[in-house]
């Protein structure tokens, strides 16, 4: 599963934007957000339904735009 965090200069923290199945569907929903306000950054990270101790979920940062 990918997540899409979009990170705007105004926000406070990154908003999740959506999920996705596959990365080139993250991808593409990330990078059309991009064209619409170039002033967005966004990251995607890689889930794979595991918690740590303080049951938040184990992601990795596949890609940052």
């Amino acid at each position: 599963m990918y997540q899409v965090y979009i990170d705007k200069p105004s926000y406070f923290e990154p908003d999740m934007a959506g999920e996705f199945k596959d990365l080139e569907s993250a991808e593409k929903f990330a990078q059309k957000q991009k064209s619409e306000d170039p002033d967005i950054t966004y990251t995607i990270e890689e889930t794979n339904g595991c918690v740590n101790s303080y049951g938040e979920q184990i992601t990795t940062v596949v890609k940052r735009g």
